[in-house]
C-alpha cells in the first residue's frame, strides 16, 4: 500500500512535467513540415545558383602562429591526445574553397606503422551566425583502393559516401584517443590489407593528399550523377543532389540523419566485436590503452603500484603530477582486506604566454592487482585565457596543481589498514564494518587517508588518518 501511494505521488509530481515534453514536442511536429517546405523551397534554388567547388582546392600551408585561438586549442589538444599513440604531425592548413562562408583549419597527422591517418579539423564561419565546429577524422586506405574513415563530426553528411568509401560516424565519441582506438581495432577486425604508401606520403606532401583525397570523392560523387562539373574546374550540385543536400540539413531532419548515421556506426562496430558505447561517457570512465603486467606482480601498497604507474604517466603527459590515489579494496581468502584496484590520479598544466592561454589537463592510470593490468584513461582537459598582461600575471602567480609526493616515509596500506579496521570496528559495535575503499590525497598541504567501510545494516562510515604519522584525526 505504501509502495502505491509512493508511486501514485511521484506520478502526480511528475505530471506537469510529461504535459510539457508531450506538448512541446506536438508543437515541434505541427510546426515541422512547413518548415521543412519552407526550407527545401528556399534552399534548394539558392543551393543551385551559389555553391561551387573546385575540383581541386587549395589547402594554404600555414605556421601554428597564424592559427586563431580556438583553432590552436582544438589542434593542440587533438594532436597531444593522439602523440602517446605514435602519430606525427605533418603540417597546419587553410581552406577557404569547401564550404561557402566559413574557412576550414586543419592538421594532419599520421600513424606510419598502422597506415592510419588523421585530420584534425576547425570550422569556423565567417559571418559568426553559425556555432564553430570541430571534429576529427581518421582515414585508413586498403590496397584494393576503398578507404574506411571514421569521424566525430556533429553534422549530417550532404550527399551519400562514394561507393569506395565507408564512413564510421559517432558524434559521441568526443576524445580524439578514444576515437582512434575504435577505428584502429575496426581495421585490425578487417581483412584487407592495409596501403601504408598514403601515409608515407603524407610525411612528405600532406597538402597534395588533401587535394588528391577530395579530388577523388567529388569525381566518385560526379561519376554517380550527384554533382556535374562546370566552368574552370569547378563543380555543382545537380537538382537531385541539391535537393538530398538541403532535406538531410534541414530542420528537423538534420539531427534525425545524425542519429541514423550513429546507431549504423554503433551496429556496424557492434558486428565486428567493438562495443562503442565504452567510449561515450566522461573522460575519466574511457580507458583508452591497457597493458598487462609483468607475470607473478604483486601490488599490495601505493608505493609498490607506483612504480609501474609512473612511466605511463609521463609517457602520457611528461609534466604532470600526481595528485591523489584511490584503492578499491577486497577480501582475500583469510577475510583480511586486500587491495583490488588502485585509481592514480594526474593532473598537467600547460601555459602558452604568446597567447595568454593556460591549458589543465587531468587523467587517471588505473592499476588491475586481481587481473594484472594497467590502463589509462581518457583525458579531461580546460583552459583559461587571460584578456591582457596583467591579468596573465595574475593567473600564473598561482599554479594550479597540488602535488602528491610519496616517499619512504609515507603510511601505506599495509599500516593503515589495520588501524582504520579496528577503528571502525569500535565505532560500529556490533555492526560489522567491511572495509570499502581508502584514498590518499593532499588536505591542507598534509597528506590524508580516508577509509570509507559499509556496515552490516549498509551504513556508510568513515575514518581519516595523517598519512606521516598514522595518527586517526579527530575531524574524521
Amino acid at each position: 500500500m505504501r509502495h502505491l501511494l509512493f508511486s501514485l505521488l511521484r506520478k502526480i509530481v511528475l505530471l506537469p512535467s510529461y504535459v510539457l515534453v508531450l506538448s512541446i514536442r506536438l508543437i515541434k511536429w505541427l510546426i515541422a513540415p512547413p518548415a521543412l517546405l519552407f526550407q527545401l523551397s528556399l534552399g534548394v534554388p539558392l543551393t543551385l545558383l551559389r555553391v561551387r567547388q573546385p575540383l581541386r582546392p587549395r589547402f594554404v600551408p600555414i605556421a601554428e602562429s597564424e592559427l586563431p585561438d580556438a583553432a590552436w586549442i582544438a589542434l593542440t589538444e587533438a594532436t597531444e591526445a593522439l602523440t602517446a599513440e605514435g602519430f606525427a604531425q605533418y603540417g597546419d592548413f587553410r581552406c577557404d574553397e569547401l564550404i561557402q562562408g566559413a574557412i576550414l583549419w586543419l592538421r594532419v597527422l599520421g600513424q606510419p606503422e598502422q597506415g592510419i591517418g588523421a585530420m584534425a579539423v576547425h570550422l569556423e564561419f565567417k559571418a559568426g551566425a553559425r556555432p564553430i565546429r570541430q571534429f576529427i577524422e581518421f582515414s585508413t586506405e586498403f590496397r584494393d583502393g576503398r578507404v574506411l574513415t571514421t569521424s566525430n563530426l556533429e553534422l549530417p553528411y550532404s550527399l551519400p559516401a562514394p561507393a569506395y568509401l565507408a564512413r564510421v560516424q559517432l558524434k559521441d565519441v568526443t576524445d580524439p584517443r578514444a576515437l582512434y582506438v575504435l577505428h584502429r581495432d575496426l581495421v585490425a577486425t578487417l581483412p584487407q590489407a592495409v596501403n601504408l604508401d598514403k601515409v608515407e606520403r603524407a610525411a612528405r606532401d600532406p597538402a597534395g593528399l588533401l587535394a588528391d583525397s577530395h579530388t577523388r570523392e567529388i569525381r566518385s560523387l560526379t561519376e554517380q550523377g550527384w554533382l556535374r562539373l562546370d566552368a574552370g574546374d569547378r563543380v555543382r550540385l545537380r537538382p537531385w543532389g541539391a535537393l538530398i543536400g538541403v532535406w538531410r540539413q534541414a530542420w528537423p531532419l538534420a539531427s534525425l540523419y545524425l542519429r541514423a548515421a550513429d546507431r549504423r556506426s554503433r551496429r556496424m562496430l557492434a558486428e565486428h566485436g567493438l562495443d562503442a558505447s565504452a567510449f561515450t561517457d566522461g573522460a575519466i570512465a574511457i580507458q583508452v590503452a591497457r597493458w598487462p603486467l609483468p607475470a607473478a606482480t604483486s601490488i599490495n601498497t601505493v608505493l609498490a603500484g607506483y612504480e609501474y604507474v609512473r612511466p605511463l604517466a609521463r609517457q602520457n603527459v611528461p609534466h604532470a603530477v600526481l595528485e591523489g590515489v584511490v584503492v578499491e579494496l577486497d577480501r582475500d581468502p583469510a577475510g583480511a582486506p586486500a587491495p583490488r584496484e588502485f585509481r592514480y590520479s594526474f593532473r598537467g598544466c600547460a601555459d602558452q604566454p604568446q597567447r595568454r592561454i593556460r591549458r589543465i589537463q587531468g587523467f587517471d592510470v588505473l592499476l588491475d592487482s586481481v587481473a594484472g593490468t594497467l590502463a589509462v584513461t581518457a583525458m579531461e582537459r580546460e583552459f583559461e585565457q587571460a584578456a591582457d598582461a596583467t591579468e596573465w600575471a595574475e593567473l600564473i602567480a598561482a599554479s594550479p596543481l597540488a602535488p602528491l609526493r610519496l616517499g619512504p616515509w609515507l603510511r601505506d596500506l599495509d599500516s593503515v589498514l589495520p588501524v582504520a579496521q579496528t577503528a571502525l570496528a569500535a565505532r560500529a559495535g556490533a555492526d560489522c564494518p567491511v572495509l570499502d575503499s581508502a584514498s590518499l590525497y593532499l588536505d591542507d598541504e598534509a597528506p590524508r587517508w580516508q577509509v570509507v567501510a559499509w556496515t552490516d545494516k549498509d551504513t556508510p562510515l568513515s575514518v581519516a588518518l595523517n598519512a606521516r604519522s598514522g595518527a586517526i584525526l579527530k575531524d574524521s
